[in-house]
């Protein structure tokens, strides 16, 4: 945590004080699990300040100074008057409009400052730890997502297909899930987002599903096309287009490589053959802590990738009334490479009753 808590401060160097007050970077920089709380780093000291409800975790979880409070920002004010704060970042990127006014009119005499974008990547690179998490995570959800396929799909409504992939994976140790579960077959699969629906997986149709769950705080994120039965040459032809697109990006993987770049090698591979017009979202995204975060892998993204980021690649072509295929896995960028952190095979259609 001290490295952690070390890194916010250079980002926000010359001011007095960062407050913090989403719950993801407070339990970044801190430990503590607690669903309410502000957190206020000084360059000398770091106080979490909760209220009575989270006394006794807050105190079990974090090394920190830990401030129990009863009037909200009246008494987090009275701690920055204390330590003489007269300039203070806000996490402007989480906290609402609203919040924003009421802090700002408690702490009179304060000059507050946005550090939204300043924080933008204080979680962009994982250590050993929040690598070993995320991988856990993605086993956790690939097992639970086996134990469903292996009992069937076919007639079972998606949203119950989803509900039951949840439950396997909560009862394989996962807090939640890590977004709401895609399970959209047939024509629903050209939805990009087509979360799970009433509808009744038929026999003989595609079916994506786009599943990830939370272990120990840490996402997974991934997503397989399958299919339950005959679906038909156009898009066995489409499925392996989609797979070599994300090969090529994969072996592009590697430090100093730009996400633009990355993102135009599978674009251009499916311009080639006819499918760009059909992949209109980009190539990735981060994964950590929150299942989207910094690295963008987009045609717009200007990051440049890192040894110790990890990101999702995952090319995908949607044919409104017809079908969708994605194909979505994680890696970790290594010192020259990448590592995956996801392991269901994708490379030929899969078929499941």
């Amino acid at each position: 945590m001290h490295q952690r808590l070390e890194s916010l401060r250079d980002a926000c160097a010359g001011m007095d004080a960062v407050l913090l007050t989403g719950r993801v970077n407070i339990s970044y920089l801190s430990g503590f699990t607690g669903t309410e709380g502000i957190l206020l780093v000084t360059p000398e000291d770091a106080y979490l300040c909760v209220d009575s409800r989270y006394t006794t975790q807050a105190r079990q979880e974090t090394a920190l100074t830990v401030r129990e409070i009863t009037r909200r920002w009246e008494d987090v004010y009275a701690l920055i008057k204390d330590l003489g704060i007269r300039t203070l970042g806000l996490e402007s990127n989480v906290m609402d409009f609203d919040t924003f006014e009421q802090v700002s009119k408690v702490c009179e005499g304060v000059e507050i400052m946005p550090v939204g974008p300043k924080l933008k990547n204080l979680r962009l690179i994982k250590d050993a730890d929040e690598i070993e998490r995320l991988k856990q995570a993605s086993c956790v959800a690939e097992e639970a997502l086996r134990v469903v396929l292996e009992k069937g799909i076919i007639g079972r409504r998606e949203m119950d297909v989803a509900l039951d992939i949840e439950w396997q994976m909560r009862s394989r140790g996962a807090s939640a899930v890590s977004f709401e579960l895609i399970v959209a077959s047939g024509e629903r699969s050209a939805m990009p987002h087509g979360v799970a629906s009433d509808k009744v997986i038929p026999a003989h149709a595609p079916v994506v599903i786009d599943f990830g769950c939370i272990v120990d705080g840490y996402c997974s994120d991934q997503t397989i096309t399958i299919a339950t039965g005959r679906v038909g040459a156009e898009f066995e032809a489409a499925y392996a287009r989609v797979f070599e697109a994300q090969q090529k990006a994969i072996a592009a993987l590697a430090p100093g490589k730009a996400a633009m770049e990355v993102d135009g090698l599978a674009r251009s591979y499916l311009n080639e053959h006819g499918l760009g017009a059909f992949f209109g979202h980009g190539l990735g995204h981060g994964v950590g802590r929150e299942v989207h975060e910094p690295p963008s892998v987009s045609s717009r993204s200007d990051d440049i990738l890192a040894e110790g980021m990890v990101i999702t690649i995952e090319p995908g072509v949607y044919f409104p009334g017809k079908f969708g295929i994605r194909l979505e896995d994680c890696f970790v960028i290594t010192d020259n490479a990448c590592q995956a952190l996801t392991n269901m095979a994708k490379g030929a259609i899969i078929s499941f009753n």
